[in-house]
């Protein structure tokens, strides 16, 4: 996350909200503005913090895999019901081999502005669910 962060800063002046399971973590280690701790809150009390975003970005490693694409993918389609922006930023994918969790991978993600990948293998297996145009981009945290 903190090469995210550096590279937005660096862009110019951004508001950053991470939406984290540890909140208090993420403010005392990461330099930005508010942390929201999104796995103790329910859609309804969720929905008002992603309206208010210029942009969401999916990020994080390893998150597209069978058991937790429905936790992680819950915020991007609630930012899809609100119109706002969606950038998945150098995930990595797999197994993705329940029907269920591929079906949802396919149908959330192919409605993102961008998607990229930190590896090959990452790309081919949400090709292999039905997505397309996806980069490959190095791993944020080894630049």
């Amino acid at each position: 996350m903190q090469s995210i962060v550096s590279q937005f800063r660096a862009s110019g002046s951004v508001e950053i909200t991470v939406f984290s399971r540890d909140a208090a973590d993420t403010l005392a280690r990461h330099k930005v503005e508010r942390a929201v701790p999104v796995r103790e809150l329910s859609r309804d009390e969720v929905l008002p913090e992603i309206a208010a975003l210029d942009l969401l970005i999916l990020g994080g490693g390893g998150i597209l895999y069978d058991e937790g694409a429905a936790v992680y993918l819950r915020e991007v389609a609630l930012a899809h019901e609100q119109r706002v922006p969606v950038l998945v930023y150098a995930v990595s994918a797999g197994p993705l081999k329940d029907a269920t969790a591929r079906g949802l991978v396919r149908d959330v993600l192919g409605q993102a502005t961008a998607i990229t990948v930190r590896e090959r293998r990452a790309r081919q297996i949400l090709e292999e669910v039905g997505l397309q145009d996806i980069e490959v981009t190095p791993d944020p945290a080894r630049r």
